[in-house]
């Protein structure tokens, strides 16, 4: 399967649970589970090109990779794929520039805060409040841009570092 197929998958998989997850509200279930999909469909708000944002999603793709081969264990190849990995990251990154790869780190953190925040709802039957608490969080997270991400990741490495 390819890596488009894949990230098509993904999203696909996300806007179906924030459907199910929304689908048995009482009234506005089918418009919250609207906003909610529409939600995940907003980018940053940036119009990218098409050639840009091809790069981009390469760029979150190989970000996944490299973050998925750098764990503990694997290997004299897994470091070999890693090393490989990054390589082919840093030649993204020449090619297309400091703010694409700044877009493609925050989209992919997006993503994964995305799949915490529904997975904290995957083992409970979700209220109406809960659905209005989520696309909150959903609005929320959509609207962290590149700075805000940058400055709360400063924040815990300095309390890391104090702690």
């Amino acid at each position: 399967m390819s890596e488009d197929n894949d990230t098509t998958a993904a999203e696909a998989s996300l806007r179906k649970v924030m459907e199910q997850l929304c689908g048995d509200a009482p009234g506005g279930g089918s418009k919250a589970a609207q906003e909610a999909v529409q939600a995940l469909a907003d980018g940053s708000g940036r119009a990218w090109t098409p050639e840009q944002e091809t790069q981009i999603r390469a760029m979150v793709e190989q970000i996944r990779k490299l973050r998925d081969l750098n764990r503990p264990g694997g290997g004299w190849w897994r470091r070999r794929r890693e090393w490989r990995a990054r390589e082919r990251l840093v030649n993204m990154m020449m090619a297309g520039g400091p703010e694409l790869l700044n877009e493609a780190e925050l989209r992919h953190w997006k993503s994964h805060a995305m799949v915490e925040l529904l997975l904290t709802f995957m083992d409970t039957a979700m209220k109406q409040d809960d659905t209005m608490e989520t696309l909150a969080r959903i609005e929320a997270l959509n609207a962290v841009s590149y700075e805000d991400y940058q400055q709360a990741r400063k924040k815990l490495a300095e309390e890391k570092a104090v702690g």
